[in-house]
């Protein structure tokens, strides 16, 4: 690697974004704009000469397009240079685009809905896991992206009542929650195939101020989201739940009073799978009906040799599955990207919707639509 450098450094810029690549090259990009124009594009790097030479000509040919023009560039050269500085990029652009317009409208969205195969009745899913930082959250918003991509009507409510994260990992800021004739008025995203979401992150005042509630109150908030929000006909309701099996999926599968289905979530590691097996005897001693076992953080695919390293263990998920005799609905590698989309509020399966990862997420839900 070469000393550390500045090409064409800018001052002031609109954002800047910061990685490190895989040989340990830093990029750190900053962009410019005004309005909807790439105005500027700069970085630093302490990458090879001949790397550096590449990433400068590709970002000076984004000068002078439109953000719009910015990201389809960038999903159309992907791959000509490596992976990081694309994803730098994306992310760069995408952070422009939310300085801009602010609000869950930045998304970039894709109009090509298709129409997915209609149940009678709507179906309500606990997303739960035993085990704290397996990537519920993470997973309860891309499942419903995906089903709603697949043309079902889908909401999204987050019982983490201490913990909201669904506002943070969408994009949305604090908004006022209204009461219509027929219940409380849920966020309707229209980028996001029309789904429809509800977490009390949207009422916090500050997003760092504490929810100092017991369990009567949460009980009473998750009656609330469930049986008063005007949910309308939708086909599936997800639930994002904390992990263990207290006051809050605890409240959610009596509140449903038999007619609930669970999504169970598990890392391939002892610790976790030992966890979820709780889980997994919570939801059948609350009569939930559970549709699978999902499988997260299974291994990580390098983005360059494409190689899969089992950075915990693997098989964990399958053998849990086997145990307990439940449907593996699938194993869900690590994705850089997944952690990218998260932080920039833009749904893996939405942004990155070309990618391995999200063609699992649409084959877990296939097996979702059809149990």
């Amino acid at each position: 690697m070469g000393t550390y450098r500045a090409y064409r450094m800018l001052k002031d810029p609109d954002v800047r974004v910061k990685a490190t690549d895989t040989d340990g090259s830093v990029y750190e990009l900053f962009l410019k704009g005004s309005h909807e124009r790439i105005d500027e594009v700069s970085f630093i790097s302490d990458a090879d000469d001949a790397d550096v030479q590449a990433v400068d000509t590709f970002l000076d040919s984004l000068k002078g397009k439109t953000v719009r023009e910015g990201a389809a560039l960038v999903k159309e050269q992907w791959g000509t240079l490596n992976d990081t500085v694309f994803s730098l990029v994306d992310e760069l652009i995408t952070r422009y685009r939310v300085k801009l317009d602010g609000a869950h409208e930045t998304r970039i969205t894709n109009d090509d809905v298709n129409t997915g195969e209609k149940k009678e009745g709507r179906r309500t899913i606990l997303v739960l896991s035993g085990k704290g930082g397996v990537g519920k959250s993470t997973v309860s918003i891309n499942i419903a992206v995906t089903l709603a991509k697949k043309g079902y009507k889908v909401g999204l409510v987050d019982v983490d009542i201490h913990g909201p994260s669904i506002p943070v990992m969408l994009n949305i800021p604090k908004v006022d929650v209204l009461k219509g004739e027929s219940g409380i008025i849920p966020l309707v995203l229209p980028d996001l195939y029309g789904m429809k979401v509800m977490s009390l992150g949207f009422m916090l005042e500050k997003s760092d101020d504490p929810v100092i509630w017991r369990g009567p109150l949460k009980n009473q908030m998750i009656e609330q989201f469930l049986n008063d929000v005007d949910w309308g006909d939708i086909d599936y309701l997800i639930v994002d739940n904390p992990p263990g099996t207290g006051d809050e999926p605890l409240s959610t599968a009596q509140q449903l009073a038999g007619k609930g289905e669970a999504v169970l979530v598990t890392t391939p590691q002892a610790v976790s799978t030992s966890d979820v097996s709780r889980s997994i005897n919570f939801a059948k001693n609350l009569n939930l009906s559970i549709v699978g076992l999902i499988e997260n953080m299974s291994g990580f695919v390098c983005p360059h040799c494409h190689a899969t390293t089992h950075i915990f263990r693997s098989g964990g998920g399958e053998k849990l599955a086997d145990t307990y005799s439940i449907p593996l609905l699938g194993s869900i590698p690590i994705d850089p990207n997944i952690g990218v989309a998260g932080d920039i509020g833009i749904p893996y399966v939405h942004r990155f919707d070309a990618s391995p990862v999200s063609d699992i997420y649409s084959d877990i839900c296939d097996k979702i639509a059809h149990k």
